[in-house]
Formats: C-alpha cells, structure tokens, sequence
C-alpha cells in the first residue's frame, strides 16, 4: 500500500503526500509574510483525496473539490494518490478529509484487515458520484470465452494495491480460479499496452456506468477486438458475501462496440469517504454544494455524467454510517434511503 519512492529510503509516498497536504494548508498562512493574527485566522484547508494523475477518479475528485472552491466559502485541495485503497490508509492515519473511495474498500478499512491488518480505519460516507465497470475482457481471437479459460493465462487488473486488484482476486477466489491464474500487475497504461502486445490475457475494461473510458476508446481506434466475460451470478453472489461491496450490473450495448448482448458486469461503487473530525455544517455545505450545482460539474466531463441527486444515494453502503451532514441534506431532498444508519461525530 505505501511503497519507497527513492532507493535510499530517505521518503516514501505517504511522507509526500503528508507533505503536500502540510504544504497546502501552510501556503494559506504564510501570505507575504504577514502579522501572526493573519496566519491565525487563515481559513482550513480541507484535503482530499483522488486517484492516479489523469485517471477517472482522479479527474472526478479534482473537478468536485474545484467546485465546493467556486460554489462555497470552503477551501478545498485535491490531492493525487493511489486511489481508494490507499485514500483509506490516509483518512485513518488523518492526512485526508475527504476522499474517492471504492466500495470494496469498507470491508477491510473499517474492520482492520488485509492491508489495514490491525489498523481500522473510522470514517463515513457522503454521496456516490460514480459506478466503475471493471469485468475481465480478453483479445477476441484468443480463444478465451469464459472465466475458466483462464486458467494458466497472464491476468493482469492493472496496480497491485488498487481496488481493482482487490475485487478480482474476491471474484476470482469465488470462482475457483485465484490460484490457478498467473497474476502481473501494473499501472492502467501498462496495463492497456500489454493487452495490446500480448504480454497479458486478460485485463479489466474500464466503464464509468456503462460509458466506456478514453483507454477503452483507443482500444476500439486501435483496431483491437475485444471479448468481454460474462460473470456468472452465483460467481458475484459468493463474492459478495465475501466482500459486499463488491457490486455487479447489468449493462446494455451501445456504451463500447466490445459489448454486444446485456452483459452482468463487476462493478464498483464510488463513494465519497470523509473523515469523522469534519463537523456537520461543513460536510452538509460541502453535499449541498455539489448537488445543487451537479449540473455545472457534469459539463466537465464525461466521467462527471453520474453526479446528480437522483445518483447520490444510489451506491452507498447500509453496512457503514453516513456523515450527518450529509444524511441532513439527503433527507431534505426526499432521497434518504430507510436503509442507510447516520453515523456519530
């Protein structure tokens, strides 16, 4: 989950992005050098947390925290990290206020195992902003038709500690299969070049909701013809009671040409995680200034099309808690769901 980022040990990515966040909220006081009541009264800044430089998550989380900057009295900064998985680590360890999550990622945080092995994470939802589509798809012409033709074959569902990688190894242990594929790991745009090379079988396609991603998209450009699996629906319920959040969808063709029948697809949730510390009118300013403005944030961009009130409550979990501020504005709207428990601060 951390990794040394420099041989010599001196700083790993954690230290960074601790810096980063120190930094930001340093450059808030230290304006021109002025009185100490300046630096005093210097408004937080609330970090949060995004993914990979460029990816979906990434460009989602950016476009959010800019947002609550425009729209609010709030100050805000995004910070690059590995994704859900590591943005987990970092609320628990009180780096980040708020920050991308994926659903399978509760189940580990908040019970203090696996990568958080006897460090539980606190933390709440706010809103879900997204769904990824992340099914194993293969070459067409390699003969791969089903989850057990991949036996013995290169399986490659791009980094090592991200969330993907964790919701296939469940499905794949639900299937039978984890130990009996060859597992290789790599950034998304490793993992798209090996797919195109050959130096993988398998590897996940990437969808936001049934809109396929730009990588999904230079696949296509390329001339590459795909085939993705069909996921069997006793495979996802086993998987899902070993991790809940681990989600499937049915999924109409016309989002990519690799899709061409309704397809049951593993999938995702994005939720938006915050830190326990945030009190109630900043988490209930920071829910009500996205959805009321999710029709300027959706012009962003196309990975920004699921924000919107009728998606808020869509992906969130009733194992976990909800920030109360964010149940507050939820239920103004009429979209609290009788499900959901509101968590303490």
């Amino acid at each position: 989950m951390t990794r040394k980022m420099f041989e010599n040990g001196l700083s790993t990515r954690r230290d960074i992005l601790r810096g980063a966040a120190g930094a930001a909220a340093g450059g808030a006081a230290l304006s021109a050098l002025g009185p100490m009541a300046e630096v005093l009264a210097a408004p937080k800044i609330y970090q949060w947390g995004s993914a990979a430089l460029g990816s979906t998550g990434y460009v989602i989380i950016t476009a959010l925290a800019a947002a609550v900057n425009k729209f609010s009295k709030l100050r805000n900064s995004s910070l690059s990290t590995a994704g859900g998985a590591e943005n987990m680590a970092l609320i628990g360890e009180g780096v980040l206020d708020f920050a991308q999550t994926t659903s399978t990622d509760w189940l580990p945080a908040t019970s203090g195992t696996g990568r958080y092995k006897d460090n539980p994470v606190k933390v709440m939802q706010m809103f879900s902003y997204t769904a990824w589509n992340l099914s194993p798809m293969v070459r067409k012409d390699s003969g791969i038709k089903t989850l057990e033709d991949l036996v013995g074959k290169k399986v490659m569902p791009a980094t090592a500690g991200g969330a993907t990688t964790g919701m296939w190894h469940t499905m794949f242990k639900a299937a039978g299969l984890y130990d009996k594929v060859k597992w290789t790991y790599g950034s998304w745009t490793s993992t798209y070049g090996a797919i195109k090379s050959g130096a993988a079988d398998c590897i996940p396609i990437l969808m936001t909701n049934g809109r396929a991603s730009p990588r999904v998209t230079e696949l296509e450009a390329a001339g590459i013809d795909m085939r993705v699996l069909d996921i069997p629906e006793a495979t996802i319920k086993k998987a899902q009671a070993m991790n809940p959040g681990l989600l499937s969808a049915m999924v109409q063709p016309g989002g990519t040409k690799f899709l061409t029948k309704p397809t049951r697809l593993a999938t995702l949730g994005g939720v938006l995680g915050v830190h326990p510390r945030i009190d109630e009118e900043t988490a209930y300013t920071v829910t009500k200034t996205v959805l009321d403005n999710a029709a300027f944030i959706r012009k962003k961009g196309v990975q920004l099309q699921d924000v919107s009130l009728e998606f808020a409550n869509s992906q969130l979990m009733s194992a976990y808690p909800v920030h109360p501020g964010a149940a507050r504005y939820l239920k103004e709207k009429g979209i609290w769901r009788n499900d959901l428990k509101i968590g303490k601060i």
